[in-house]
Formats: C-alpha cells, structure tokens, sequence
C-alpha cells in the first residue's frame, strides 16, 4: 500500500529528464542539501487531457494576472510579487496553494508553475518544464529553512516568509495552506518585464552537488547528460542576450538623439521668445497684453523643456543599465571560455576560478571606466542641471528694469515620481545656477525692492529642500557677475567701494580675497595655469584692457592694451 502511494522521485533524475531546455532563468546555488526526496503523492495515475490543460491555463492566468498588480490568483493558487533589493538580495514570486485547494499529484505543481514561467519570464515550453523542476526541487530541499533564506533574499521577502511555511512538503498532506514556494527573481532590462530567474548560480550548484553527493549511478550519469545540455543552453543564452543587448541599445541610441534635438530646439525657441519679450517691454504701457501672453508663452517652453530634462535622465538610466548588463554578459562569456566542459570535476574548480576572475576584471574595469567617464565629464560641455536626483530650472517671473530680472528656482524630483516644487527663496536675479560640490546649489539673490538700492549677494541653497542655507551678506555682488566654481573656490566681481573687482570665497561662502586692482563691471574672467585674465568690456570710445592677475592672491601681474 505504502509502495502505491510513493512515488519516488530521485530529485535530479527527474529533474534531467525534464531540463533538454534549460538555459532558462532560474535561480540560485542552492540544493546543497538535498539528498532523495521522495514525493508522496495521492495517486500515481497518470493526469488527463483535462488535468493538463487546467494546470497550464491557470499557471499562465496566474502569469497574465501579475502583469498589472503584484498580486495574482487562479483556482485556489496565489503568487505574489518582491521586487529584487536595492542592496542586490534577490527578490521573489512566492506561491501559495490555499486550503481549499489540493492537488494529487506533484506534476500539477510543476505544470503550474511551468506555464506560469513560461509566460511571465518568455521561455520556451521544454525550458520552462526544466525550470519548474528545479524550482520544485529547490524548494523540497530548503523547506521550513529560514536560514537559507536569509543569507540569499531581500529583507522584504523574508518578511513574507513563514518558518512553517517555507518550500514545499515533500508530502501532499502538507501543501494546501502550508506552502510558499519561492521562486527567485532578479532584474533583468532585457527582459520586457525587467525581471528574471537565474540559472548560473543553479547550474554551479546542482553540477557541484551531482558530482560530490549524488550516489545512484544511473542518477548520476543522465545529470552529467544534462549537464552538458545546460551548458550549451547557457551559452546559446548569452549569444542572445547580446543580441538582444545589442538592439536596445540602438533604440536608446536613437531616443537619446531624439531627446538632445528637442532640447536644442526648445532651447533656441525660448532665446528666440524672451528676444521678442524684451522688445515688448521697451514699450509695457502699449504692450501690456502682448507682455502677458508672450510670458505665458515662455513659461510653457520652460515646462515643456523641464519635461525633456526628465526624459534625458531616464535615457542615461537607461544607457547605464545597459552598460552594467554588457559588463555582466562580458564575465558569464569570459567564465564559460575558461570553465570548457563543465561536466568534469576539475573542470568545475576552474569555472570556479573564471568566475572569481571574471568578476575581479569586471570590479577593474568599472574603476578604469569611471575614472574615464569622470575626465569626459570635465572635458565634455553638459548639462550641469541634475543635482541629488533632482532635475533644476530657472524660471522667468518678471523683467524689473535695466536688465534686471526676478526669477524662480524649481526642481523635479525623479525619486518622488517627477514630484514638481519650488525653492521658498523668491529674490533670485541670476538666469542660472551651480552646483557647489558637498555644499548646494548657489544663486545670485538680491535685498530690497527697489531696483536702484538693490544689494546683491551670493546665496547657497539646500540641495534637498532648495531653503537657504547661507548667503555672503557682507559682499555687495555685481548683479551680473558671472559665477565660477573652481577647485573648490567661488569666483565673482565684487562691488567694492563704488568700483569692481574680483573676489573670491570659498565653497561655504567665506570671504577669501580681493584684488587690490579694479576691473570693468562687465569683465569676462578667463583661468589658465596659476593665473586669471580678465578682459574688460568698456563703453564706447574707450580701450579694451586685459589685466592678469595673479591666481593664489589676486594680485596684479600686468595690464595687456591690444
């Protein structure tokens, strides 16, 4: 009697017969425990027409049901979506067969979840049977340990875990309402759905434990079979992936091109409307209703530009998603090249070393490639506007009179799901902004309302909040100075008892020097070795001069008359 309830199935036996296809995502190194496990099922007969067909349609509605929610249930079975951790723990599908529901046999779990693999993670029928093999077997081998499940999965996976719940019983009495199988899942941008299952690390584990721990000689030739197979699925799987990696970076390519147009585009638009504006304004008596609609016109460009900016951050997401996907795709290709046949114990050892290798070259290459990114990024002109994941705009409010201008600082948040708000300082007069390394943003404020008593200052602002932080209040600045960061110094031209000079304070708005030499108000400054040039822009009929001063103390070098 017992013998007719027990079908026992040598874990990788069946698993072998199953995985012809399994260069399939499923993850994880983990059946170093497992012995024989023996499923007891209910009954031995073989499943119908009808059984089948009712397993695979509810793994695949269960698979459809997730596309919209993190939640899915079919006939009594419930997967429920984690998303992979932020600090590279594994996320999780976790499927639950409620008390209501029983199954007689184990294939109808592994028929569920092959299905539900297939539609949600894009593979083909025979890969996707292997996959849900291994998944039945993973979770046989680590039920009830929580343990295990610690050291792999993300603290929010671990939270839907129960430690009399975990895996799956190895005897049908105990699936309904005492099973959370866990399938793990890992990003994956080639994947539509951004998510996967691993094979690699399954792959390393299951040929190691094949080789070290499985006793049944017929077992343990059909594995090494299929361990060639997995082998050359794995490969293919690569060949695709770069395929595949290959393609979406064109389209990115063409997006990002598509985005730099616009940008370029509503960037002349915008000169081309505050041009017009200006000329309004020489008349606002006349002009008062054009003066409106033409601000109302400006204002939509800068909305439609900060729109574009956000669309720019999300094609560099996407380029370095990209990038971490090539670096990864280069290790597993790298690995495999050394590894050869990966069904002979010393074999194994040396895909061991490739690995660890690979991974070693890829950590070096990401430094030279940083350091190399960090040099372009000084050489190359770019938009400095993305500031602690915020994108930033100036925007338009009022022209005052004589080329003075009262403006808006606003941010979007692309943490807080483009999130827009502006910054509660309202006395801004400079049209841009800097990025002032571990300090904030600074601007050029102003005191009073009338123009002609107005005082300038620096003001740095919070990066987070955009609030004030500190301003240079002793200073008086030129309200058009121009606002240069250099190694950690400010530059600007200083309004010093009724004339200009050129001053400099440090990142946290500290007074440092100033030039005992004064300069024209519109001055040009222009850095190059240990000394500054500044070249004076003087009315009309007067010289131009270029003064050289000395960089360390602002002291006058010489004064060049062309």
């Amino acid at each position: 009697m017992k013998g007719f309830r027990i079908a026992t199935l040598l874990v990788f036996a069946v698993t072998l017969g199953l995985s012809a296809q399994t260069k399939a995502p499923l993850g994880e190194s983990e059946i170093k425990g497992v012995k024989r496990i023996e499923f007891i099922n209910r009954s031995t007969k073989k499943a119908n027409s009808d059984i089948l067909q009712e397993n695979q349609a509810q793994g695949k509605k269960l698979a459809e049901g997730l596309k919209n929610s993190d939640s899915s249930t079919q006939g009594g079975v419930s997967i429920q979506r984690i998303q992979p951790g932020a600090d590279g723990k594994l996320g999780a599908d976790i499927l639950t067969i409620n008390e209501s529901q029983s199954f007689d046999h184990i294939n109808s779990v592994v028929r569920i979840l092959a299905a539900y693999v297939e539609t949600s993670f894009q593979y083909k029928s025979s890969g996707a049977d292997t996959i849900a093999q291994y998944l039945v077997y993973y979770n046989a081998a680590h039920r009830k340990d929580l343990k295990f499940f610690q050291s792999r999965y993300s603290e929010a996976v671990l939270k839907q875990l129960s430690a009399d719940k975990a895996g799956i019983d190895t005897n049908y009495r105990n699936w309904s309402g005492k099973t959370q199988l866990v399938i793990p899942i890992e990003k994956n941008v080639l994947k539509d759905s951004g998510k996967d299952i691993t094979t690699d690390e399954l792959e390393k584990d299951v040929n190691k434990l094949v080789k070290d721990k499985e006793k049944d000689p017929n077992t343990k030739q059909k594995m090494q079979e299929e361990a060639k197979k997995m082998d050359s699925l794995q490969t293919e799987k690569l060949k695709e992936e770069k395929k595949i990696l290959q393609d979406k970076k064109n389209e990115v390519a063409k997006e990002e091109k598509e985005v730099q147009s616009k940008k370029e585009d509503l960037k002349k638009k915008e000169a081309s409307e505050v041009a017009k504006l200006n000329e309004l304004k020489k008349d606002p008596v006349k002009n008062k209703v054009e003066i409106e609609k033409k601000t109302e016109e400006i204002k939509q460009i800068q909305q439609e530009t900060a729109k574009t900016e956000v669309q720019a951050a999300k094609v560099e997401e996407k380029k370095e998603e990209l990038a971490k996907k090539e670096e990864q795709i280069a290790a597993k290709e790298e690995a495999r090249k050394e590894g050869g046949d990966s069904t002979s114990a010393t074999t194994e050892t040396k895909k061991e070393e490739a690995v660890k290798e690979a991974e070693k070259k890829v950590e070096e290459l990401k430094t030279e490639l940083a350091e190399v990114k960090e040099e372009l990024k000084k050489k190359e002109e770019q938009s400095d506007n993305v500031i602690n994941n915020k994108i930033l705009f100036m925007k338009f409010i009022k022209y005052d009179a004589d080329g003075h201008y009262s403006n808006e600082l606003w941010a979007i948040d692309t943490t807080k799901d483009d999130a827009l708000f502006k910054s509660p300082y309202n006395n801004i007069c400079s049209k841009d902004f800097k990025e002032i390394a571990n300090q904030g943003v600074l601007v050029l404020g102003y005191d009073g309302d009338k123009v002609e008593t107005r005082k300038h200052k620096l003001v740095l602002l919070d990066p987070d909040k955009l609030a004030v932080k500190k301003t240079s209040q002793a200073a008086d600045i030129f309200w058009r100075t121009p606002m240069i960061n250099r190694e950690d110094k400010i530059y600007v031209v200083e309004k010093f008892q009724d004339k200009y000079h050129v001053a400099r304070f440090k990142n946290d708005l500290t007074f440092e020097a100033r030039s005992q030499e004064a300069i024209e108000e519109n001055s040009e400054i222009t850095f190059f070795g240990d000394k500054i040039y500044v070249t004076g822009k003087p009315k009309e009929g007067d010289k131009t001069t270029i003064k050289v001063f000395k960089k360390e103390d602002l002291s006058l070098i010489k004064t060049i008359a062309p």
